[in-house]
């Protein structure tokens, strides 16, 4: 078998011809595990290829001491691989860098060497852009590049579920936030593709609406679109929920982006209605909490049943 190296990666001079160049991912840089705040942004690719912290990574891999080795791991610098953050919160996402990171444990793959599976995966995944071994050398981590940021865990699923029937590798999937940390390691001979190909697909589950993610700007320009769209309601008195399905939709589509929040819209749109009454009002939003992940209704329903209703903006 052809022995492989860094210089064997697919599509490091140019792109898939109908996906665009991928442009180098900046990230957030914490100074510790434990830090929620971050020190500052800078292109992920740098803290993939340092050398900086090879004494560090080196001296963990080799004590047998677990103190050493925690007291080590705490004081190793972070990045959160799937973004920059004003905090390191989901909630409060900046930037999505298109890419996703994936924990692979050696605990939970025996019979595989993971050491030669990074190159091996690269060669079949145009998605990867990286892979190396994890703090501990015996583990690796993958990260590949996805078509929609927004549903971040629906990829992260696809993917798990890509590696494990196409690999046998068993991914760990309790680390799958666009928030979790990555800290620094270092590997002599890792994989790195700058150019990777978006892996378009997601895992399909019956709550198709859950776990969007959105940065803060894209949260704004919904709040201040949907804050338009009632103003326009009201001013002009036009009822979009004379339909009970409409109403029902209505309800969970504010409740899916704005939780409880959306309750207030909710009864200024519903008040429209000649028979409007505000208990049961309040009861249907009650309900459509309850089902806002179920129905399968996301904002833009909301959009469409104004945009039918001659709502502009």
């Amino acid at each position: 078998m052809k022995k492989e190296n860094a210089n064997d990666n697919l599509n490091e001079e140019e792109g898939s011809g109908i996906f665009n160049n991928f442009e180098e991912p900046i990230v957030s840089l914490f100074e510790n595990c434990f830090s929620t705040i971050p020190q500052k942004c800078g292109p992920l690719r740098k803290f993939l290829l340092t050398k900086k912290f090879k004494d560090e990574v080196e001296a963990y891999r080799k004590s047998n001491d677990e103190k050493e080795q925690k007291r080590i791991k705490q004081n190793l610098v972070c990045v959160t691989p799937s973004g920059t953050f004003s905090e390191r919160k989901e909630s409060l996402l900046i930037s999505h860098s298109q890419l996703i990171c994936i924990d692979i444990d050696s605990k939970d793959n025996r019979d595989i060497d993971l050491e030669k599976s990074k190159h091996i995966i690269g060669q079949h995944c145009p998605s990867l852009y990286y892979a190396g071994l994890s703090l501990g050398g015996e583990g690796i981590f993958l990260i590949l590049r996805i078509s929609n940021p927004e549903y971040h865990k629906q990829h992260f699923d696809a993917i798990a579920y890509y590696l494990r029937r196409k690999f046998g590798l068993n991914v760990d999937t309790l680390v799958k936030s666009p928030a979790s940390l990555r800290v620094v390691s270092y590997d002599e001979n890792p994989y790195y593709n700058p150019n990777p190909i978006p892996f378009q697909y997601q895992m399909e589950t019956k709550d198709k609406s859950a776990h969007i993610i959105r940065t803060v700007a894209e949260k704004a320009q919904i709040y201040q679109k949907v804050k338009r769209a009632v103003d326009i309601i009201c001013e002009h008195k036009i009822d979009i929920t004379e339909k009970y399905e409409h109403w029902f939709k209505i309800g969970c589509a504010l409740a899916h982006e704005f939780g409880e929040y959306g309750r207030h819209w909710f009864h200024m749109i519903s008040r429209m209605y000649e028979g409007f009454g505000e208990p049961e009002c309040d009861t249907q939003y009650n309900k459509c909490l309850k089902y806002k992940s179920k129905s399968g209704v996301t904002i833009a329903t909301f959009f469409y049943i104004c945009k039918k209703h001659g709502i502009k903006w």
